[in-house]
């Protein structure tokens, strides 16, 4: 007996609920990072950025100030993570997505 062939005494498989339905995207609305504006990409990876830099580096300092000990590393590491942080949060709030959203092309 082959591996896939099911003997008579095998009870059959159990139904484990409906089928996945085959969902289409909608058409208007959506759109990939291929059809975004070239300015709307490049402020969001500035604030990717950003952030990454400022959690990162202020995760860090504060590391090294309770384990280590080391307050001047790791209040510098502080003190960059929490301006990257600050220019990250200034830069969002300034952004005017409706400017950045019009294509001029």
């Amino acid at each position: 007996m082959l591996p896939d062939e099911r003997s008579e005494h095998e009870p059959a498989e159990p139904d484990l609920g409906p089928d996945i339905p085959n969902v289409e995207p909608p058409d208007g609305g959506f759109f990939g990072p291929e059809d975004a504006p070239k300015e709307l990409l490049s402020a969001f990876w500035k604030l990717v950025v950003l952030f990454n830099v400022g959690l990162i580096t202020a995760s860090l300092g504060v590391l090294f100030v309770l384990f280590e000990g080391r307050l001047r590393l790791g209040g510098g590491l502080l003190a960059v993570g929490l301006l990257a942080l600050a220019r990250g949060l200034y830069s969002y709030w300034r952004l005017d997505l409706d400017k950045l959203g019009t294509d001029s092309d």
